[in-house]
């Protein structure tokens, strides 16, 4: 019975790896221009909203910037993107979520090389250590505050200790607000020539959100101590 169970856990692990080949072999999720290419042709079929929920719940797993997405649903569906983007967003995350949480360090070597491909003030094992200690508290942290990309929250949520339940309202009381003022903010720019008042609106509006993020970021008690 063991060994089956880990013959099925080493077929996933070569399904995801095979589909992610895929991903970026046939459509080169990694580059805007190849979004944008691939959303315009499928923009021509009849179901386009459900199909760019699903696309945005499969990308935000492998890692495809969700500030990406969102600006892509801006554009292609105004103010409504951000429906689509917050469905397939929370969907993606509870996904990653229990990957992480199943196949643990084998995803977590993963989640480490794309982390650390840049530099990066904080480390995740410190992100790891906040989200047993503060639960909830620091999810909602994490996804309003711009220094850990969506989908790595999601995967090092996974293998800490946190019920799916704090993850989940945590992920939805966070992401929500900061994903409806920046669709706001993308689908203004678009048609700024139309109504440039609602720009500078969306801009002003999108400038004090960023600016109450950045401060509740220095003040707050889980800012990390330099």
């Amino acid at each position: 019975m063991r060994k089956n169970k880990r013959w099925i856990k080493y077929l996933l692990i070569l399904g995801f790896i095979s589909f992610f080949i895929y991903l970026i072999s046939t459509i080169n999720i990694y580059d805007k221009e190849s979004l944008i290419e691939f959303f315009t042709d499928a923009e021509k079929s009849t179901n386009f909203a459900m199909f760019f929920t699903i696309a945005t719940t499969i990308l935000v797993v492998f890692f495809v910037p969700i500030s990406w997405l969102n600006a892509l649903g801006a554009f292609f569906f105004g103010l409504k993107g951000f429906i689509y983007i917050f469905i397939g967003g929370i969907i993606g995350s509870i996904a990653a979520f229990y990957m992480a949480r199943v196949f643990q360090d084998n995803v977590m070597k993963v989640v480490y090389k794309v982390y650390n491909r840049k530099e990066r003030k904080i480390g995740l094992d410190e992100v790891k250590e906040k989200i047993e200690r503060f639960g909830m508290g620091y999810v909602f942290f994490l996804r309003s505050m711009p220094f850990i990309p969506f989908s790595i929250a999601n995967f090092v949520s996974g293998v800490t200790s946190i019920k799916l339940r704090d993850y989940i309202f945590g992920t939805i009381l966070g992401l929500g607000p900061g994903q409806f003022i920046t669709t706001f903010f993308f689908s203004k720019a678009v048609s700024i020539k139309d109504d440039p008042a609602g720009a500078i609106l969306a801009a002003i509006i999108k400038i004090i959100y960023v600016g109450v993020v950045l401060f509740w970021q220095k003040k707050s008690k889980f800012k990390s101590k330099e």
